[in-house]
């Protein structure tokens, strides 16, 4: 199999409220973590090491400190075409902002079409964990998945505080998503979808 064009979207617009007052500064993926490091270094350690040398991190609040992590700690080989860049809220559809993770994406659909990949990968920037996305791209790939995403189980009570996923009996769909629900489920953790996904995704959207 053809090497797959992948790209990396980071999802870095969270404010971290219940992190106060360590993001009275500064944007949630960008509190620091063990000294030197941020706590997007986790998700974009995670995109490189899997092969995955394009990455748009995108940003909304607070920003600049994370911005200047990004663009002095994760320098790539730009004659090999490769980068992470930060991409802040641009407005491209309407006066307002990102309104959720979803409409993040969709409102950055021009860096799919602009960068035309086979696989997008879609990672939050500010979960502490160790990850291989290409164990899931390949997964991905060999199930002929339109939408594939990577979840763990979380104690019911905990369940309030998350986007979870509901699975079907046969343990491997996803029958529904919920926004901090009031039950029990998982917790969606990393996203990979085909470029065709993506346009069916928002050919629905706009209608």
């Amino acid at each position: 199999m053809a090497k797959q064009r992948v790209l990396g979207i980071v999802l870095a617009g969270g404010e971290g409220k219940r992190l106060a007052p360590l993001t009275a500064d500064r944007a949630k993926p960008a509190v620091p973590f063990a000294g030197l490091y941020r706590l997007i270094d986790f998700a974009l350690s995670n995109l490189v090491n899997a092969g995955c040398l394009r990455v748009c991190v995108l940003t909304q609040y607070k920003s600049h400190s994370l911005d200047r992590h990004i663009t002095t700690t994760w320098r790539m080989s730009a004659l090999l075409g490769n980068y992470v860049t930060p991409v802040p809220a641009q407005q491209r559809l309407g006066p307002y902002w990102f309104t959720g993770s979803a409409d993040a994406i969709y409102q950055s659909l021009n860096l799919i079409t602009d960068e035309q990949p086979d696989v997008v990968v879609v990672v939050g920037a500010d979960h502490v964990y160790r990850m291989d996305p290409q164990q899931i791209i390949d997964q991905h790939l060999a199930n002929g998945a339109g939408v594939t995403v990577a979840a763990i189980p979380v104690p019911r009570a905990e369940a309030t505080a998350f986007g979870v996923i509901e699975v079907a009996r046969d343990g491997h769909t996803i029958s529904a998503f919920l926004e901090k629900p009031a039950g029990p489920g998982l917790h969606g953790k990393l996203c990979v979808l085909h470029r065709r996904a993506g346009r069916r995704a928002a050919q629905g959207r706009r209608r």
